[in-house]
This record gives C-alpha cells, sequence and structure tokens, in this order.
C-alpha cells in the first residue's frame, strides 16, 4: 500500500491511475479480488499489484508483487499490451496441502498479454501464465486514470484568473 501512496504526486497528471478487478484461476477454480496502480511512461507501464484468493475458496493466498506492461498494438482506444509479472506470494492454507515442501512464503512469476480500452475510465481484460505453480489465470477490471480529459485525452489545463495575467 505504501507503494502506491509513495508515487502520489503522479496523480496531478494523466499518467497515473487506480483500479479493480476480480481473478479466476483455472487450475485451482478460486476467484479473487485485486487491487492495482498504473504508472504510465511512453508505451510501457508499472503496475504494482495486490491480490487475495479469500477463504471460500480451496487455496487461500496473498499475492503482492509488480508487474511491467508494454503496449504492443493500438486501434483508436483500444491497446494490446504484454504483461510480465513477480510477485510475492503468501500460501495462507498451506498446512492443509498434500505438496511435501508447501509453505506459506513463495514467489511468483507470470507471463500474460491484456486487451485495455479507453481513455480516462479503461476496462481491461488479462490471461496470463503463473509459470512457477503452472497455472493460468483470467483478470477482469476497470481502472481509473486521474486527471484526464475525455475529449483529448491530454493533462487537463489549469484555468487561470484573467485578472492575474
Amino acid at each position: 500500500m505504501a507503494l502506491f501512496l509513495l508515487f502520489g504526486s503522479y496523480s496531478y497528471s494523466q499518467k497515473f491511475g487506480m483500479g479493480l478487478s476480480v481473478i479466476y484461476n483455472f487450475q485451482t477454480m478460486s476467484i479473487g479480488p485485486e487491487l492495482r496502480a498504473d504508472f504510465i511512461k511512453g508505451q510501457a507501464s508499472i503496475v504494482p499489484q495486490i491480490a487475495y484468493y479469500p477463504s471460500f475458496n480451496r487455496i487461500t493466498e496473498l499475492y503482492a508483487g509488480v508487474g511491467f506492461h508494454l503496449n504492443l498494438l493500438s486501434y483508436g482506444d483500444i491497446t494490446l499490451y504484454g504483461v510480465a509479472h513477480g510477485a510475492f506470494n503468501g500460501w495462507i492454507n498451506y498446512e492443509s496441502s498434500p505438496m511435501k515442501n508447501a509453505r506459506f512464503p513463495n514467489w511468483d512469476g507470470e507471463l500474460g498479454a491484456g486487451i485495455k480500452k479507453g481513455k480516462c475510465l479503461r476496462p481491461f481484460m488479462e490471461l496470463r501464465y503463473n509459470f512457477k505453480w503452472k497455472e493460468a489465470n483470467l483478470r477482469i477490471g476497470i481502472m481509473y486514470f486521474f486527471n484526464c480529459d475525455k475529449k483529448s485525452h491530454r493533462k487537463k489545463k489549469a484555468v487561470s484568473c484573467p485578472a492575474y495575467q
């Protein structure tokens, strides 16, 4: 959470967004929420994320990590991007696993692709593969980018008073 607040100054430009998503893990048939931020620099983004698979799933775990997104193709306001992600994985109910080396602290690595649409309010969908745990997951969510001008997709200009010009 500190990482989300650390870059708060980005909120004054269109280069910073925050959002939520729902994740579905195909192998474990688990579902969970995710909170993310997005710091844009040119065609790339740094995306810190926190995700949680609650206890109603067979596997209860917490992920906290950082992704790297690279825009690959754009058409209008639709963009296809690549994803590389690394995270700390806290496997909360590891003690119930039949695996010999199951433990709470783990790491995670994912590669995938995503598609996003829009300017200020950006729905997105990502398909990722976790190459450590050999699991695929789908993420569907929405991001909001601060200080965004919907018409021109440029940073809003400050309104000044003519008396002080």
